[in-house]
């Protein structure tokens, strides 16, 4: 296998179309004051991808605002006929990757206003690849609505704990039951919840609603000891695992006539829900709390989309 064909440098590409190769790097300077290096490194390679297409099929276009869809499906065909770095050809998981990358890119500059941004978005959500290995299905707004009623008539109080606090706040598993006791931590004129270091050797903040507040300081008060040193434990005292948590989850599932209900499902709905409602890929993956936006564009699934989860009001 000859593996990957080099890309030509930002040099190289700059000295054939200045304007285009202008606009993208500028673009590239704003990422990196907000994501980290490696999400950045995959940004400037698929740009440096688009580019060095354009160069060598469209030399014609001389500015991102000439970039059309055809000349997007002409990209898509080049790009799934170029070898991979450990096959013929470059996967699906690079390819939906690459797209996925680049039309952030396009609805970025438009909604940055910037005047290089082509009159439409020519990349759309279905022309990313369905990956091999898809996460578990975000629930619909029927069924999260239907469990969360049901959570809600559990005689268990710690039932309806745990499904409040995964579908809104999006927790994984880990860090639910990791939480400490004075996770809870007023800043400003609100209240906010201290996830701790995790999954990726790192903590963050989430805003906490004020229904979830109350949620977690009456089950605290009725069911924690003052001494525990987490925040929601059993009844017993004892930390609550993955596998509990999961039987708790499908207890209120089972109640509302769902089918088996994996943990994850409830932060993938949360995610589908904040891209419905318009949350930038920047805001979830900081309150999903990944390290680059690869894992949060697997989210935007457009067979997904538009579903918006509404969850009901509580009494």
């Amino acid at each position: 296998m000859s593996g990957p064909v080099r890309l030509p440098d930002w040099d190289h590409l700059a000295a054939a179309n200045p304007d285009g190769v202008a606009t993208m790097r500028r673009y590239l300077d704003q990422l990196t004051c907000v994501l980290r290096p490696g999400s950045v490194g995959g940004a400037d390679l698929a740009l440096r991808s688009l580019a060095a297409f354009l160069l060598e099929h469209a030399p014609d276009v001389a500015t991102v605002a000439e970039i059309n869809r055809r000349h997007i499906e002409d990209f898509v065909r080049w790009l799934a006929a170029r070898p991979g770095r450990n096959g013929a050809r470059v996967t699906p998981a690079t390819l939906a990757h690459r797209l996925g990358t680049l039309r952030m890119f396009f609805v970025r500059i438009s909604e940055w206003d910037w005047p290089d941004a082509p009159p439409r978005v020519p990349i759309i959500p279905g022309d990313l690849p369905r990956q091999d290995h898809p996460l578990p299905k975000a629930l619909d707004d029927a069924a999260a609505a239907k469990l969360l009623r049901a959570a809600q008539t559990q005689p268990r109080m710690l039932v309806r704990v745990v499904v409040e606090v995964l579908l809104r706040t999006g927790l994984r598993v880990g860090e639910f039951t990791g939480l400490a006791a004075d996770a809870v931590v007023l800043i400003g004129a609100g209240h906010w919840l201290h996830v701790p270091v995790g999954k990726l050797h790192d903590d963050r903040y989430l805003p906490l609603h004020p229904h979830l507040l109350t949620l977690i300081g009456d089950y605290r008060t009725a069911s924690v000891g003052p001494d525990n040193p987490l925040l929601l434990p059993r009844e017993n005292g004892r930390p609550l695992d993955r596998h509990t948590v999961t039987r708790l989850i499908n207890k209120a599932g089972a109640a509302a006539g769902l089918p088996h209900i994996h943990p994850h499902q409830l932060r993938h709905t949360l995610a589908t829900q904040a891209i419905n409602r318009g949350m930038t890929l920047e805001a979830i993956a900081a309150l999903l709390g990944h390290r680059s936006l690869d894992m949060t564009l697997r989210y935007a699934n457009p067979r997904e989309l538009h579903q918006t989860v509404e969850f009901p009001q509580v009494a």
